[in-house]
């Protein structure tokens, strides 16, 4: 019925790993994306993807890296970012980001960024070297 009317599933977790599951909850995330990768594959649907958690840290985004590509056809078609925040532009958030969006346009192989992106692409990564940061004084005039 999905694929007759061109229907797009879009599933969860795709940032979760079995690792880092308590042992008590006896789940497994990555198994539960391989299942429904497969299924989806073989009714002929296209699958998306999403985040389920809060996280901004490499591993999360790698994980999505990790079940959004594939060789034999079931590849994410989309991924959404959910809960995108100020937390995002904090320490190394934002730079994690650019390297998981590049990763994403270029299949899911994901190369590092350099301190200077000089590919011409549209991402900028800016590093600010504490010597370069002049402090000021602010005056407040009521």
């Amino acid at each position: 019925m999905f694929s007759k009317s061109g229907v797009v599933l879009n599933f969860t977790c795709m940032e979760m790993k079995d690792r880092e599951q308590p042992a008590h909850a006896n789940c497994s995330p990555e198994g539960l994306v391989r299942q429904v990768k497969m299924a989806t594959k073989s009714a002929g649907i296209d699958l998306a993807g999403e985040n389920a958690l809060e996280r901004y840290d490499i591993g999360a985004f790698e994980q999505v890296l990790a079940t959004s590509r594939s060789d034999s056809g079931n590849a994410l078609s989309a991924f959404t970012y959910l809960r995108m925040n100020k937390r995002l532009f904090e320490e190394g958030n934002w730079r994690n980001m650019v390297e998981f969006v590049r990763g994403m346009a270029e299949g899911g192989r994901n190369r590092s960024l350099s301190e200077c992106d000089s590919t011409g692409s549209n991402l900028f990564v800016r590093f600010i070297k504490e010597k370069n940061v002049k402090k000021t004084k602010e005056t407040i005039l009521v």
